[in-house]
């Protein structure tokens, strides 16, 4: 008997899609993009004949036949998958992945959510090495690695995952102790140090601020700043991803909007090595989850109106003419 049956794709991407009401999450769990799901998904109506989804302001929901049919298409899987482990059982092949990620950001971004991937993906043994030291890909220290910095750098590929904005963030606790400061008024050992002063030097520069005030609080580990800031320590200079889940949980401010913005974070790999399917998923899961975090970080409210440039220059002549 002849089968008449769509693409096993198109089905797989209907199905995520129909489970997750989303074609954002379906892409991430299949490891594709979300426009590689919508074109499965619109040839799979192409197939039938009928449409399975309506698309609204705010995402995707079934159509009724799309609704029965999801149901069947799952039970259907999830036979063709049994049938599949029964078969294969514990010789099925893992595949492993070994991710190069600078501390802070493994520790408060990357970590937290990690539950995620491993749900989408239980065939990738991923392996975090939270390191400060860029990975040799020569060597095979690291499968992927993400970057933080200008780029380029030799014998690597690199994806530009998202521009950031640099700037000091404070708890909305220590703002209330300490009234609506001005960059000009900031002192010195507000300022929590991280084991390279570059960052701040970039930052006092863009805020006009470098002849007259240098970093001289406690010296921290880049995941320790941020902590110590939520705690009420100071100021630590982090950007939207790294301190993200601190602004949308309102343990941290951006009080200036004064910031340094010719910093990435990139995704990057050894020129000479073909991307795998464990490599396209981590990429494609991280994209989602980053866009995820600037939206999130995107919506939420200052504790009060950032101080911009000209309050800047009205804080400096301030200074100085309370110096006189």
């Amino acid at each position: 008997m002849v089968r008449q049956l769509p693409s096993l794709n198109a089905l797989k991407a209907f199905e995520a899609a129909a489970r997750h009401a989303s074609f954002s999450l379906a892409a991430v769990e299949l490891g594709v993009t979300h426009a590689a799901v919508s074109r499965h998904i619109r040839d799979l109506e192409t197939w039938l004949g009928t449409r399975l989804f309506v698309r609204t302001g705010r995402g995707v929901e079934l159509t009724e036949r799309g609704r029965s049919y999801a149901g069947d298409i799952t039970r259907g899987l999830d036979v063709i998958a049994a049938a599949t482990e029964s078969v294969a059982g514990r010789k099925r092949r893992r595949q492993r992945l070994a991710v190069s990620v600078e501390p802070a950001l493994a520790a408060l971004w990357l970590v937290p959510r990690l539950g995620r991937f491993t749900v989408a993906h239980p065939d990738i043994d991923l392996i975090i090495d939270a390191t400060s030291r860029l990975a040799d890909f020569s060597r095979n220290e690291a499968d992927l690695g993400i970057r933080y910095g200008r780029g380029p750098w030799p014998n690597v590929v690199s994806e530009k995952l998202t521009r950031t904005s640099l700037t000091p963030m404070c708890s909305p606790e220590w703002m209330r102790t300490k009234g609506r400061v001005h960059p000009a008024g900031l002192k010195a050992d507000w300022l929590l140090q991280e084991e390279t002063r570059q960052f701040w030097r970039e930052w006092m520069d863009a805020a006009g601020l470098s002849d007259r005030l240098v970093p001289e609080g406690p010296r921290l580990s880049g995941h320790l700043a941020i902590p110590a800031a939520e705690a009420g320590q100071g100021f630590a200079l982090a950007d939207e991803i790294v301190a993200g889940d601190a602004l949308v949980g309102g343990r941290l401010v951006r009080p200036f909007d004064v910031a340094v913005v010719h910093y990435a974070y990139f995704l990057v790999r050894s020129s000479s090595r073909k991307e795998t399917r464990a490599m396209a998923a981590f990429g494609s899961w991280l994209r989602h989850e980053i866009g995820q975090t600037l939206e999130a970080v995107g919506r939420e409210a200052s504790a009060a109106p950032p101080i911009g440039r000209a309050a800047v220059r009205r804080g400096r002549a301030a200074v100085r003419s309370r110096r006189r």
